[in-house]
């Protein structure tokens, strides 16, 4: 990876830091609206090679399920209240949330590290962290809609009643 590749993941994990910290509505129709974006800037800046050997796939498959069990872990330990004055339910990350999200990042930065160090793969990049981190935050917003929807969580972002328009 280039320089360039490093600052625009270096950008996006703070984004998403800061996003953690912020409280937010839990709404079921925007709930994936990060992990697309995500999702979305990997592809786009592309990255993603698949791997060589039974070692590369190893990696892959390793790296896969770190983002799951992560995102699977962060979307239970996320903070989710449902305010008593409106009604609206909230979702907020806290400190064990957001040092899992380093920990995810640093573990995937590691595994790139001894996969190149050991001749098993050169050529994970951009594209590919992203996807992962994508996948991480795809399952954890699963995870904080089921246990938001199970207090009265909205299933839209337009209220209750509002006409639709098309």
């Amino acid at each position: 990876m280039d320089a360039w590749n490093y600052l625009i993941i270096l950008a996006l994990v703070i984004y998403a830091i800061v996003r953690q910290t912020q409280k937010h509505e839990v709404v079921g129709s925007t709930r994936f609206k990060l992990a697309l974006i995500y999702a979305g800037v990997g592809l786009v800046i592309g990255g993603f090679n698949l791997p060589t050997g039974p070692w590369g796939w190893s990696f892959l498959a390793l790296s896969l399920v770190l983002s799951a069990v992560v995102g699977v872990v962060r979307g239970r330990l996320t903070h989710v209240w449902r305010d008593a004055a409106d009604g609206r339910v909230w979702a907020q990350g806290t400190a064990v949330t957001i040092s899992l999200f380093v920990a995810l990042i640093l573990a995937k930065v590691a595994l790139g590290t001894i996969a190149y160090l050991n001749d098993i793969s050169d050529d994970g990049g951009t594209g590919e962290v992203l996807l992962m981190i994508a996948l991480m935050v795809g399952l954890q917003a699963e995870i904080v809609w089921r246990r938001a929807r199970a207090i009265g969580a909205r299933a839209s972002s337009r209220a209750p009643g509002a006409p639709v328009t098309p």
